[in-house]
């Protein structure tokens, strides 16, 4: 009975027959009780540990081989003991249920290295002519199994369909995805791309995301030229129900000589590239990547406990004048006393704190340690401002303003006394209640600083809306000495135009006497970075003050 059940399980003929001759002398065994029968049956056990070493199944392989353990140990026990021969039935039984598991267990494994995929399309969508997940699977160990394993599995992710289902609809967004998916296909036509069966050779993985693999024997970059072309296909625009939308490509590949070759392996790899640097359009898979994976779900798991007051602290670094060589202010930036790997600058983990739900108690915490250390230089008659960072929108909500209402009050605190340094993608952003929000923080007392300017890709038109005290000029953008007259010109122009609107313009990253001199050359208003001195612990702000300022009247 175990065999019938298994027979109509098993797809593979191959390991259907050999069930089905296994099974036959099982039966002769319990029938005529012949020992020479056993033999036979050890070389059933023997081709059904083969056939889990070829599928590359380690739950059959793991399984088979017990059952064959076991035919040993009862055969030998019959020789031995004089136990029933019919005992070694058991050990087919057992075999038995290889069959049933190796069946089950493929879409389990997908779940398992899948969880975050969106669910597949319906048989009738336009995408059910495309190859699936089974399809890639089958065609990745077909070829493995002709020991060319010299190629790359490419994962393409699409996107821009947000709002072309929300305005136009679903029916309307699934038509749109079909027509991109067919000419990054027409683009695959090539020999390299490895034949899923039937000619094709483009999988869809579910949701917007699609698979074809790469062989690399002949041209070894030639992967990357396709995605090259590809990336530039999906760039044309589309006419859906008379509307013409954009839709843009990204893609990761990964080597599948990768990860011991397994595919399911290579996928989670594809995806973790995809996934671990959203900003870029093509990714490859470094084992990097999954060391930072495994450290931050390490760092995520002790966040879950994280102690603010004994584990982080707060670090300062001074923002020096031009014109004088007097302090502006100083910053105050996050450090995390981590036990295993040492101090860590708040870009380590900052993304961690937002994931882990603790982006507006920290900004709480360093509000509280900021006022306490302002407070204190006011009482040592010290007329420095200090300025936290705040990385995310927890600044723009009504909750939060209260708050720093309530500390700024509770501290007795000056207008100017603290500065909140804000990411430049916050201000360029900004709605009706963000622009009253900040407004509100002026009120308070509190000055705001623009950071990051030259990161990113801004709209310049945008720049002179940003009415606050400061702007600070990422280190990016004098960096690079081997084009000064076209960083002049670039960034000279933004620094006049800032000094017409009375902002103050500072640069990060001065490490040299060059930069600070170059920097001077462009009237910005100060300069930070090492050249100045390396970020300190606040535990000793008061005694290198009192230095600094010992230092400024000699």
């Amino acid at each position: 009975m175990a065999m019938v059940a298994t027979l109509f399980a098993v797809k593979n003929t191959s390991i259907k027959f050999s069930y089905l001759c296994t099974g036959a002398v099982g039966l002769a065994i319990l029938s005529s009780g012949a020992a020479w029968l056993a033999i036979l049956l050890a070389f059933g056990f023997c081709f059904h540990l083969w056939q889990a070493f070829e599928r590359n199944s380690w739950s059959m392989i793991i399984t088979s081989a017990v059952s064959g353990l076991l035919f040993v140990v009862l055969f030998s026990a019959h020789l031995l003991m004089d136990v029933p021969l019919f005992w070694v039935v058991v050990a087919i039984i057992l075999l038995a249920v290889v069959g049933l598991m190796s069946e089950e267990e493929e879409p389990k494994v997908e779940d398992s290295h899948n969880i975050n995929e969106p669910e597949p399309y319906q048989d009738d969508s336009p995408l059910a002519a495309f190859a699936d997940k089974q399809q890639l699977r089958q065609g990745y160990y077909c070829w493995c199994k002709e020991k060319q394993l010299e190629a790359a599995l490419v994962i393409v992710r699409l996107e821009g369909f947000e709002q072309v289902n929300q305005h136009i609809g679903r029916d309307f967004g699934d038509l749109l995805l079909a027509q991109s998916a067919n000419r990054i296909k027409d683009l695959l036509n090539n020999d390299n791309v490895i034949d899923l069966g039937g000619q094709e050779k483009l999988a869809h993985l579910g949701g917007l995301n699609f698979a074809f693999i790469c062989s690399l024997a002949v041209h070894k970059h030639s992967h990357e030229h396709i995605i090259e072309q590809i990336i530039g296909a999906t760039l044309k625009p589309f006419n859906v129900a008379n509307c013409t939308v954009e839709v843009k490509a990204r893609a990761s590949y990964v080597n599948c000589d990768e990860q011991d070759a397994n595919f399911d392996n290579l996928v989670s790899c594809a995806y973790l590239a995809l996934d671990s640097q959203p900003k870029k359009a093509v990714v490859v898979y470094h084992q990097q990547m999954m060391v930072e994976q495994l450290e931050q779900q390490a760092r995520l798991k002790e966040l879950a406990n994280i102690d603010f007051v004994s584990e982080l602290e707060l670090y300062f670094q001074p923002i020096i004048r031009n014109d004088d060589g007097q302090i502006e202010f100083l910053e105050l930036l996050l450090r995390w006393q981590h036990p295993q790997q040492g101090i860590l600058s708040a870009h380590r983990f900052i993304d961690d704190i937002h994931i882990a739900g603790l982006a507006y108690p920290l900004a709480k915490f360093v509000i509280e340690r900021a006022a306490e250390l302002a407070m204190a230089l006011r009482i040592e008659g010290i007329a420095i401002p200090l300025s936290i960072n705040l990385f995310g929108p927890e600044m723009l909500n009504e909750e939060f303003v209260e708050f720093v209402d309530s500390v700024v009050s509770e501290h007795n605190l000056q207008h100017g006394d603290l500065i909140v340094e804000c990411p430049l993608h916050i201000f360029t952003d900004l709605d009706n209640k963000g622009r009253a929000m900040i407004a509100r923080l002026n009120n308070i007392g509190l000055k705001i600083c623009v950071d990051g300017l030259g990161n990113n890709p801004i709209v310049l038109s945008k720049l002179p809306n940003l009415a606050v005290e400061y702007i600070k000029v990422a280190p990016s953008l004098t960096a690079d000495f081997s084009n000064q007259n076209n960083i002049r010109s670039l960034v000279g122009g933004m620094v006049e135009m800032h000094n017409q609107q009375n902002t103050k313009v500072i640069f990060e990253g001065v490490e040299t006497l060059d930069q600070l001199k170059f920097v001077k050359s462009l009237k910005a208003h100060a300069a930070q970075g090492y050249y100045f001195g390396h970020p300190l612990s606040s535990i000793g702000l008061m005694s290198w003050l009192k230095q600094w300022q010992a230092h400024q009247t000699q």
